[in-house]
């Protein structure tokens, strides 16, 4: 006999006691990160976990109201209607089941009851960023659209020593860890709660030299948020100059696995390499902890120069493959957007109707209508 539950973030002990079952679970699917993304007015977390008798799937996800959207009130829709989508990093749904023939075929009736929720729910789109680690994209698959879009990088921690994990470096970067001992520059853990004000100022900056989409602009009160929703689950590692701080990345983690998450710098430093010294003491900790892997991210935009200097961090190991998934719940309200608006967006805007141009677009366009 099957059922499912529908929960929000006030319920995060059960939400958690979930997590805890999973065959492979990571930060990214705790009520603790979700609650991170939480907005009053728009946009809530959610977790949807179907069951069948002890076998269980959950799935995680930020429910997005879109009824105040310009391009939604063109439509004339009536009642709240929404989308749902994963939040910065990873996510889909995972299972307490091992992989085989088992799990596919909860999956498969997992999708059916989604599906229907979602049409009740009167969710029009789902997005989803799949894990590349627990490589789920490959059985949540029914009605979505999966697409390969970069890869992303891992050091393996259970190597046993320092001089073993320097082997999977660029010569570069071996280089660069050598040269550290005539370095200026010193790295030290800190409590990210007393660092935040200086991070954040090492983060925008580096933003601002990267011309970074305004997706990546988090708020302070983001990364104050990050330091108390995820208390003993993150770790800042900081470049000093004597007193001043360079440099600084923040990795989030949860056993077996840690998490490049934010870095910044003061371009001023870069010369000596302080991200990789950053990323490699922060392996080191990691090597000291009893983590398995490291995982570093990907590029920008597919596999560019960000992603060739973290793969300089481990160049015997197969990169991971980073997946999206969309699904159009209902297909004729969607095709009704794309004909009216698919000719004001550049790319592969998904969903289409939250595409910057089309929200700045002028609303006395409707009202004169």
């Amino acid at each position: 006999m099957s059922s499912f539950i529908v929960l929000d973030s006030s319920s995060s002990e059960e939400w958690d006691t979930y997590y805890d079952q999973m065959y492979e679970k990571d930060i990214y699917f705790s009520s603790a990160y979700f609650r991170l993304f939480e907005d009053e007015d728009n946009q809530s977390a959610e977790l949807f976990v179907y069951k069948q008798e002890d076998q269980l799937i959950m799935y995680p996800y930020l429910l997005r109201s879109i009824g105040h959207l310009p391009v939604v009130i063109d439509l004339g829709l009536e009642g709240d209607w929404y989308d749902i989508s994963t939040p910065y990093g990873y996510g889909g749904p995972i299972s307490n089941l091992a992989p085989g023939t088992e799990r596919t075929e909860l999956y498969r009736q997992f999708d059916e009851v989604f599906k229907k929720y979602c049409i009740e729910k009167r969710i029009m789109t789902e997005f989803v960023r799949f894990h590349p680690m627990i490589g789920n994209a490959s059985e949540y698959q029914c009605g979505l659209k999966t697409e390969l879009i970069r890869n992303t990088v891992y050091m393996d921690l259970t190597v046993g020593s320092e001089s073993e994990l320097i082997q999977n470096y660029c010569s570069n970067h071996k280089r660069n860890i050598r040269k550290m001992k005539s370095s200026p520059l010193t790295i030290r853990r800190e409590d990210l709660s007393s660092r935040i004000e200086r991070f954040s100022e090492l983060y925008y900056g580096t933003l601002e030299d990267l011309q970074a989409d305004s997706f990546y602009y988090f708020p302070q009160n983001f990364i104050s948020e990050t330091s108390r929703l995820l208390e003993s689950r993150i770790e800042l590692f900081e470049a000093m100059d004597g007193e001043k701080t360079v440099a600084a990345c923040i990795v989030i983690h949860e056993h077996p696995w840690m998490h490049y998450h934010l870095c910044g710098w003061d371009r001023a430093y870069l010369q000596w390499s302080p991200t990789k010294l950053l990323i490699h003491a922060a392996a080191m900790w990691g090597m000291e902890n009893s983590f398995e892997r490291f995982h570093l991210g990907g590029g920008y935009t597919g596999n560019d120069n960000l992603y060739q200097f973290k793969q300089g961090f481990a160049t015997q190991l197969e990169p991971l493959d980073y997946y999206l998934g969309k699904r159009i719940i209902f297909p004729e309200l969607y095709d009704d957007i794309l004909s009216r608006y698919n000719n004001r967006q550049e790319g592969n805007y998904f969903p289409l109707y939250r595409h910057p141009n089309l929200l700045e677009y002028n609303i006395m366009d409707h009202a004169l209508k």
